[in-house]
């Protein structure tokens, strides 16, 4: 096609007919100003444009891109020159669409590469650990320790007798140093970094250890991984196994919308001041001041704090006290309920 002749000679078959610009715009469903551009070769028409044109001004396609009419001295040249523009035609569509394809490539590479990368950054960076010793005078059971991937979470569960204060030691290529000093119910947070008292590396290869002393007695704390997320696929069970003597309560849906949770091992949910869990129909919410236990099968409340700890029976939503001092125990259950059980639990 030759592209300095194609617009005039589109001007002359739009005035052959007597018609404006406006009246071939409307007639091509275009804007006037794309007429006013074709005709003044600003612009180039497309396959579509000139196929308007054919059916417009009744003239064929070969006529067009020769930009001449036929006859019998010039039929086999017209042909010539549309073969050829077919043939550019044909070369700018493979072009396109060796780009697109081109493109759809490396558009779907970049997709996996971002899942590969979140993969590997998230992978096995949650673990969830409980912990147990013993001493002749006092044995430590039901401790909690979580290794998320930007916060350390550690809780002593409960120790047997009760005490006030203890002393938590860590202890790496034997070089000891002193975690915590003070009252055993507290939750310690701490981040990932050089004054960190947990080196996540030196932990999980069992090369950090840690001692609670109490009274000078000093008990080795041993800890079980109970919640990894390093499986590649999660697959739900559909049965209990014949040797699984209580049976499983089922998990309520929100648990399972919002917690981390794991079949065998129960859900887990950081929130900012607090460590919530729930296995097999209990739920336990571990703040740094306070612990509350709720039993659901039983409904049976447990709480605990520096000051007390006390358990009641809640029956109907009444509450019944079982032991301790229960003085304060709806005003406590009330909090819980709106804060807890009302927003994960119903």
């Amino acid at each position: 096609m030759d592209y300095d002749k194609i617009g005039p000679f589109l001007r002359d078959l739009r005035l052959s007919k007597n018609m404006s610009q406006y009246d071939l715009a409307e007639r091509m469903h275009v804007d006037h100003s794309k007429i006013n551009r074709l005709e003044n070769n600003k612009r180039r028409p497309t396959f579509e444009d000139l196929i308007y044109y054919s059916q417009i001004f009744d003239i064929s396609l070969d006529e067009l891109t020769a930009c001449e009419r036929k006859n019998k001295q010039n039929e086999k040249k017209l042909q010539a020159i549309f073969f050829k523009y077919l043939q550019n035609q044909n070369s700018k569509f493979k072009k396109i669409r060796f780009i697109t394809i081109l493109s759809a490539i490396l558009v779907f590479i970049s997709f996996i590469g971002l899942i590969a990368l979140y993969f590997f950054q998230n992978y096995d960076t949650m673990k969830i650990y409980t912990f147990y010793g013993s001493s002749p005078s006092y044995e430590i059971t039901s401790g909690l320790l979580v290794l998320s991937k930007d916060k350390i979470y550690f809780q002593i569960g409960n120790i047997n007798p009760e005490v006030e204060n203890i002393k938590i030691y860590s202890e790496t290529n034997n070089e000891r140093r002193l975690v915590y000093d003070g009252e055993y119910r507290v939750l310690l947070q701490d981040s990932y970094g050089y004054e960190s008292f947990i080196s996540y590396k030196d932990f999980i290869h069992g090369n950090q250890k840690f001692f609670v002393v109490i009274n000078d007695e000093e008990i080795p704390l041993n800890f079980i991984e109970e919640v990894s997320n390093d499986n590649f696929v999660y697959v739900e069970e559909n049965k209990i196994g014949e040797e699984q003597e209580i049976k499983q309560i089922s998990t309520p849906q929100k648990i399972k919308e919002t917690f981390q949770c794991d079949e065998n091992d129960g859900c887990t949910l950081i929130e900012e001041n607090a460590l919530l869990t729930y296995n097999q129909g209990f739920f336990f919410v571990n703040t740094e001041e306070e612990i509350y236990t709720y039993n659901l099968n039983l409904n049976i409340f447990s709480y605990s704090n520096y000051q007390k700890a006390i358990n009641f029976e809640i029956v109907n939503n009444n509450v019944n006290c079982i032991k301790g001092n229960c003085e304060n125990a709806e005003k406590i259950y009330e909090e819980f309920y709106k804060s807890y059980v009302a927003k994960y639990l119903k």
